[in-house]
């Protein structure tokens, strides 16, 4: 018997910002195009153009999801943006997005799960959307249309001297969003989980600014020590992911009723795509079928699933069985199965 979906993803869409050229990217960060390939397992990455926040970035990607969802702007009544890089301190990107959108007076937040913000988006538009009208609101569901957007600009904190290599040639810009509701078409969204470890979270973070230091949220000697640029352990981080994207994806396979072998396209990310790999491995999903968007495109965290399922949706045939998976700061990590 098919499993009853939490909701359905009605419309998708992405938007990747203009290419930075390797050669110069390389050349900024004091090596070669080929090491800067090989070391980091990055094909390509996107850069932001100056004055461009998520928002904007988002708003190119929101007009086709809400044409393939038979959405209009004034159907929505959440939008949720999962985002490490909002446009300003505060308010959030959600509500920046709203007035470029030009969406009625609803409910506009943003969540911070990194990598795993997506998931988390999706996690709480599945929810919302499951929730009756209010008492005397009519026959419609209140949040019958909840855009999801995820994206970051990762590109203006970055480190772009040689002291920066590994992880400013791993970061990229980008933005992807999803319309999530009630249906008869559509992805089904069969399950969705995401945790997050707190006792990792030095392990790959941004510190500064930080409104925990008064009374200036970063100071002179802060900037000169670089603490204001995106660090990771990644070497103590290796063995700590692939088991914990292995058992989000099997709590959700199980959920949906899937074996491994029954997966169709597996979309894994990290910032580390060998590690992705390693994950995919632990799953035991054949590595044809695994998809690593930081090695198409670099990691966009929050952005990198949708981006890629947007990409991959397009090509995919119904019924087709997807999950995704990734991990990232906080350390937050989880998973979804979706059948297209």
């Amino acid at each position: 018997m098919p499993r009853e979906p939490l909701a359905r993803i009605l419309g998708l869409g992405r938007h990747l910002p203009p290419q930075v050229s390797n050669d110069q990217l390389a050349r900024e960060l004091g090596t070669t195009t080929d090491e800067l390939s090989s070391s980091t397992g990055v094909a390509r990455r996107h850069h932001a153009q100056a004055g461009q926040g998520p928002s904007d970035l988002a708003l190119l990607a929101v007009r086709g999801a809400l044409a393939e969802a038979r959405t209009e702007v004034g159907d929505l009544g959440l939008i949720v943006f999962a985002t490490a890089t909002p446009d300003v301190t505060f308010p959030g990107a959600a509500c920046f997005l709203q007035a470029k959108l030009g969406a009625p007076t609803i409910g506009a937040l943003d969540v911070r799960a990194q990598s795993a913000g997506f998931l988390c988006g999706l996690d709480i538009a599945a929810a919302f959307a499951s929730l009756p009208a209010p008492r005397g609101g009519g026959s419609d569901a209140r949040y019958a249309r909840v855009l999801v957007a995820a994206g970051e600009v990762l590109s203006s904190g970055l480190d772009l001297t040689p002291g920066g290599r590994d992880m400013s040639a791993r970061l990229a810009d980008g933005a992807g969003v999803a319309v999530v509701g009630r249906g008869d078409h559509g992805a089904r969204l069969l399950s969705v989980c995401w945790y997050t470890d707190g006792a990792l979270a030095d392990r790959f973070w941004c510190e500064y600014p930080a409104s925990c230091q008064y009374p200036l949220r970063v100071r002179a000697e802060d900037l000169a020590a670089g603490r204001h640029f995106p660090k990771a352990d990644l070497a103590a981080l290796a063995p700590v992911v692939p088991p914990r994207i292995a058992a989000a994806a099997g709590d959700v396979l199980s959920a949906a009723g899937w074996r491994a072998g029954d997966v169709d396209l597996a979309i894994l990310d990290y910032v580390d795509p060998a590690i992705a790999r390693a994950a995919g491995e632990s799953i035991g999903v054949a590595r044809d079928r695994v998809v690593v968007p930081t090695e198409q495109f670099g990691h966009v965290m929050a952005g990198g699933l949708a981006i890629a399922l947007a990409d991959a949706a397009a090509k995919l045939t119904s019924g087709s069985r997807v999950l995704l998976a990734a991990a990232g700061p906080g350390l937050a990590w989880g998973a979804a199965a979706i059948e297209i």
